[in-house]
């Protein structure tokens, strides 16, 4: 690929990814929508079959919860083990055989 049209493929690519709000996890949709979008434009004749299989192929869901709502979670959780009595271990018993 030359230099010159995977560079119009990666500046369309970011602004596939900027008009669909910047999300994550979404770059190889958008890399190919944007390079079907450049090879149509520059021979005339779309080429569908790999853009088609990948946009059918099921999508990661994401968690809805926000950065912020995780960490504070997690401080919350942390501050609770810490604030735990520490646990006190006792010696294992031996194990008594019986050898005939």
């Amino acid at each position: 690929m030359s230099l010159d049209i995977e560079q119009r493929i990666r500046d369309r690519a970011y602004a596939i990814w900027q008009a669909e709000g910047c999300p994550d996890g979404r770059n190889t949709d958008h890399w190919l929508q944007a390079e079907l979008a450049v090879r149509t434009e520059a021979t005339g004749i779309p080429d569908r079959a790999p853009v088609v299989a990948v946009m059918k192929a099921p999508r990661k869901t994401t968690n809805a919860k926000p950065a912020a709502a995780k960490a504070e979670a997690m401080e919350s959780m942390a501050a609770e083990v810490v604030a735990a009595e520490p646990v006190k271990l006792r010696k294992p018993r031996a194990r008594k055989v019986d050898i005939p």
